[in-house]
């Protein structure tokens, strides 16, 4: 079987450790995510703490509608790394409001300012996931793209047999389901689960299963939790694996 798959990076971990994983509710690309922590780290380093007086200098900075977003996203670090109750309620305030492009940029700051908390209240080390399709209440996201063997379209009963038995599976698997995209030939799927579900077995044996009602499903897929696929990307996907299995190019 090939397949292209985003193990959770937790699995194996205990119910109580898993108690003090922490991660983005959104997706936020990986590269955003990593620009924001690297600017963190060095504000740390730098042993930057905002007093009474300053966090609140700093929230009139944050709500000035005619500041840049570069000033706002400087100011909502050093209220993230501050780290206490009221810095946290600033940044759900400002969440509110803000604008898309800087709601990423909040919503980082407001994990990292709920750490800052809950480590001082807490003797457990806090642990923070960094995937780009974020998660919440203890489940990931992830996205999966599947398709069929040869490249046919989907029959109707086919629809409907994927449909029952990933409802069933990540229901059982105490999961949910966001999205299911069905297309002509191929399928994506945007879906939670537990933070150390083991997806390999999970769809190994849901392609298995659909193909006993005659062979259809492709055993090469993709899952992943770094990124979102797209109609777009799923195309180049199909034209890949027509090339390589010498069978007529889709739309």
């Amino acid at each position: 079987m090939e397949e292209e798959r985003q193990q959770s990076p937790l699995e194996g971990l205990s119910e109580e450790a898993l108690k003090h994983v922490h991660q983005l509710d959104e997706p936020i690309p990986i590269e955003l995510q990593a620009s924001y922590f690297r600017l963190s780290a060095e504000m740390r380093r730098r042993g930057i703490q905002l007093s009474e007086n300053e966090v609140q200098d700093a929230e009139q900075l944050l709500f000035d509608p005619i500041l840049s977003d570069d000033i706002k996203k400087m100011t909502l670090l050093r209220l993230a790394i501050t780290g206490n109750i009221t810095v946290f309620r600033i940044i759900e305030r400002y969440l509110e409001s803000a604008p898309d492009s800087m709601r990423p940029w909040a919503l980082m700051a407001q994990l990292e300012a709920r750490i800052g908390i809950l480590s001082d209240l807490v003797d457990e080390k806090q642990l923070v996931i960094t995937s780009g399709l974020g998660g919440h209440d203890g489940m990931m996201r992830f996205m999966a793209f599947l398709h069929t063997d040869k490249l046919q379209d989907f029959e109707r009963y086919q629809e409907e047999l994927i449909e029952k038995e990933l409802l069933y599976r990540i229901g059982k698997a105490s999961g949910e389901i966001e999205r299911l995209e069905m297309h002509s030939n191929y399928l994506l799927l945007t879906f939670l689960v537990p933070i150390n579900y083991d997806l390999r077995n999970f769809f190994s044996s849901f392609i298995a299963e659909c193909n006993q009602f005659g062979h259809f499903l492709s055993t090469t897929f993709i899952i992943t939790n770094t990124q979102l696929l797209t109609p777009q990307g799923a195309q180049v996907a199909l034209k890949k694996y027509a090339e390589e299995n010498d069978l007529p190019a889709t739309n």
